[in-house]
C-alpha cells in the first residue's frame, strides 16, 4: 500500500459515517454517496460528493493497521465544538 494522507474534512467525513470495520465504513460512505447523487445537484452536494469520493479513494488504499489508527473522535469532538459555537 502506498502512503496516503487524509484530509482533516475526509477525516471528519470519516468519523461521521465510521462503523465497526473499515469495509463497512466504505460501504456506508458508498450508500450516502447514492443518496447524494440521487438528489437535485447544487454546490453543497456536489462538494459533499467530491470529499465522499475522494476519501472512499484513499480509504481502499490505506492499510488497516493506519486506519485502526486514527483518532476519528477527535473530529467529531471539533464537529461538536462548532456546533457550541455557533
Amino acid at each position: 500500500m502506498r502512503n496516503v494522507n487524509l484530509e482533516e474534512n475526509e477525516l471528519t467525513i470519516t468519523a461521521i459515517f465510521q462503523q465497526h470495520t473499515k469495509e463497512e465504513t466504505i460501504q456506508t460512505l458508498k450508500e450516502a454517496l447514492e443518496v447524494l447523487e440521487q438528489e437535485e445537484s447544487d454546490t453543497e452536494n456536489d462538494e459533499m460528493i467530491e470529499i465522499i469520493n475522494s476519501t472512499v479513494g484513499k480509504l481502499q488504499q490505506i492499510e488497516d493497521k493506519y486506519y485502526y489508527s486514527l483518532d476519528l473522535n477527535y473530529y467529531l469532538n471539533n464537529l461538536e465544538d462548532d456546533a457550541y459555537e455557533a
